[in-house]
């Protein structure tokens, strides 16, 4: 029996990591009026800049809030590819982009002191999101920490998932310093 219990834990274990190293999603709102800049800066905003952005929430940020102002540092370095991108809604304005990515190289994640579930619509973001409308895990990020307790802290992105009824679920990790 004890040894089962082992072996049973030892999997959960293994399927634990597994999966916190798959892919994770990335979510883009693209404006879709004439983008201003060169070609070559256009191309980089477009396909890897706001990507690559996205994708370090996955890891620890270091954040700090002061005076209604938050502010978010990376302490970690990691890699990360880009896999398949799908389009799943689309208006005269903008676009809602699925990017998934593969997040390489990253510490384990700390165990969190507190979770923020963040649910919002697509046109709440365009609505409220500020600097952040175009990235749903930033804004679901900066949402958290201002909501939450801590004045100076680490959060990351847990989980990121768009439903079919728009609305984005995201889980935060909050821990304390």
């Amino acid at each position: 029996m004890k040894k089962s219990f082992v072996a049973v834990m030892a999997l959960l274990a293994m399927a634990a990591l597994s999966w916190a190293d798959g892919p994770r999603y990335v979510y883009e709102v693209r404006q879709l009026a004439k983008p201003a800049g060169s070609a070559a800066s256009q191309v980089w905003s477009e396909n890897v800049g706001i990507v690559a952005e996205a994708a370090r929430l996955y890891v620890p940020v270091s954040f700090s809030k002061k005076a209604g102002a938050i502010t978010f540092t990376l302490d970690a370095t990691f890699s990360f590819s880009s896999g398949a991108s799908v389009e799943l809604e689309r208006s005269a304005q903008r676009v809602l982009i699925r990017h998934e990515v593969l997040v390489q190289g990253a510490q384990d994640l700390p165990t969190p002191d507190r979770r923020s579930t963040q649910r919002f619509s697509l046109s709440d973001l365009v609505r409220k999101g500020g600097r952040d409308a175009d990235s749903p895990l930033a804004y679901a990020l900066r949402k958290a920490i201002s909501e939450g307790p801590y004045r100076t802290g680490k959060a990351w992105i847990e989980s990121a998932s768009y439903d079919s009824r728009g609305r984005f679920i995201i889980i935060v990790g909050l821990k304390r310093s």
